[in-house]
């Protein structure tokens, strides 16, 4: 897919901070600004991810899926975050339909 291009405003010391993360990392503020907000859109899924999770919406392997982490991974961080994993064996047979279907 074709690279896009975005134009955007930031405050001045939101500015400076990408900046200067450009300076750390010996980067041009392009690449700073893209590094950036791949990082916060992951940060984002993850959140979003959990959350789906944490509220009964998805299960932990499609947490994993949304958030673009192993299950194993996922299961780490809901343990972190002290959400409780509940993985019933409905979800077991639900999870390994869809990665058999998706490995077709």
């Amino acid at each position: 897919m074709p690279e896009r291009t975005i134009s955007a405003r930031f405050d001045p010391e939101l500015y400076e901070e990408i900046l200067e993360y450009a300076r750390e990392k010996g980067v041009p503020k392009t690449r700073a600004l893209r590094e950036l907000i791949e990082e916060g859109v992951k940060r984002w899924r993850l959140t979003k991810s959990l959350s789906l999770y944490r509220d009964g919406k998805v299960t932990v392997w499609k947490a994993s899926r949304i958030a673009g982490i192993p299950l194993s991974r996922m299961v780490e961080i809901a343990k972190s975050e002290e959400i409780p994993i509940h993985f019933s064996e409905e979800d077991l047979e639900r999870d390994f339909k869809a990665v058999s279907v998706e490995t077709v």
